[in-house]
């Protein structure tokens, strides 16, 4: 979130300035405005709304209208917005934050002397406690001009600071530089840094393949999870059913999906219960020959949604299901996507005699 460059205590008007007819409001009347306002309409709550967003922009004006404004609309601001898909936005959250930028110069310093928030404000709002939600994708685009390519180090000292509190995250580590010298002298694997140890109340996780390449453990009260990997390998089943409380698993559906694939989800979890849905569009799904019949007493369960295709079918299926994973997932459509249970290989037997037999 970028700070008010250069706020000062002239920039804010005082409580009583004719100029802050909010402070006339009652607070609890105030903060339902603010409740209405982020509230959807479809009953989807999105990970954060993006900087252009008309919600994003109504409480950066309102946080910028007065000093009686500034705490609620700033804990709203932190709670709902912090869309970090640039490498500039996400050094200026750790600008903000009191981290460093790092190496060297950074063209998103401040000059010496130079306010990055107005401290007697910021330590009113708290926006830190108020995280919970975050989408953390720090490309690296023209707007970000001459600011480098965001590092491990830095997306970990970032967790650090705001991880107790995240309970939604959205986190692509596709864009960032991690060379293989630096995981090896950062050591990711080690329990210190392993970010995801240090979000005990997150419930929702997206994220992308590459997840378990720097964070062997999970966090640990996780319910539902989504990940961009196609199908399961190693390192992603001890991960994933390492958290006896995951509830939902959306994947990729394996590109030579087996009875053997399905058998494997199924002799590795050991939780209460696991939905394992797979992501593929129409034409791949489908009951591999010789697959397990269903129980009631299963503990894993099978489903299957569809991607949509274009009429011309010229996309690449892989990242077609990519996109569309991370698009719902942060506007809060994926967990409940309709979706419907794989049939069991007896059941599509049944179905395939029952269409041959004449009547």
């Amino acid at each position: 979130m970028e700070p008010n460059k250069g706020t000062s205590n002239r920039d804010i008007s005082t409580p009583n300035s004719s100029q802050s007819p909010f402070c006339l409001l009652p607070l609890e009347l105030f903060l339902h405005i603010l409740d209405q306002l982020v509230s959807t309409r479809d009953g989807e709550q999105k990970i954060a709304f993006s900087p252009s967003n008309p919600i994003t922009r109504t409480l950066r004006s309102l946080a910028r209208t007065c000093r009686y404004t500034y705490p609620y609309a700033t804990q709203y601001l932190y709670t709902y917005s912090l869309y970090l898909d640039s490498c500039r936005a996400f050094s200026r959250l750790r600008r903000t934050l009191g981290l460093e930028l790092g190496y060297g110069h950074h063209p998103d310093a401040l000059r010496y002397g130079e306010a990055g928030r107005h401290e007697a404000l910021f330590a009113v709002a708290q926006p830190p406690k108020y995280i919970t939600s975050v989408f953390l994708s720090p490309q690296k685009t023209e707007k970000c001009g001459s600011a480098p390519m965001i590092r491990l180090p830095q997306v970990i000292d970032l967790c650090n600071a705001i991880g107790r509190t995240l309970k939604h995250l959205a986190m692509d580590l596709q864009p960032i530089y991690a060379p293989t010298s630096e995981i090896e002298a950062i050591k990711p694997h080690i329990t210190t840094n392993n970010i995801f140890l240090g979000m005990p109340v997150l419930e929702e996780l997206m994220c992308s393949f590459d997840i378990t390449d720097y964070f062997r453990f999970p966090p640990p009260n996780l319910k539902r999870m989504a990940i961009t990997a196609q199908g399961f390998h190693e390192s992603l089943m001890v991960f994933s059913f390492a958290i006896p409380s995951l509830e939902t698993m959306f994947i990729i559906r394996e590109a030579d999906m087996d009875a053997e694939h399905i058998d494997d989800i199924f002799g590795n979890y050991h939780g209460r219960g696991l939905d394992v849905v797979l992501v593929d569009v129409s034409s791949n799904h489908g009951t591999p020959e010789g697959t397990r019949d269903w129980h009631e007493e299963d503990v894993v369960r099978i489903w299957e949604v569809d991607v949509p295709k274009s009429y011309y079918g010229d996309e690449d299926d892989l990242i077609l299901c990519d996109s569309w994973m991370w698009d719902h997932a942060v506007r809060g459509a994926l967990w409940n996507v309709e979706k419907r249970r794989m049939e069991s290989w007896s059941e599509v037997e049944a179905r395939l005699t029952a269409a041959q037999t004449p009547p």
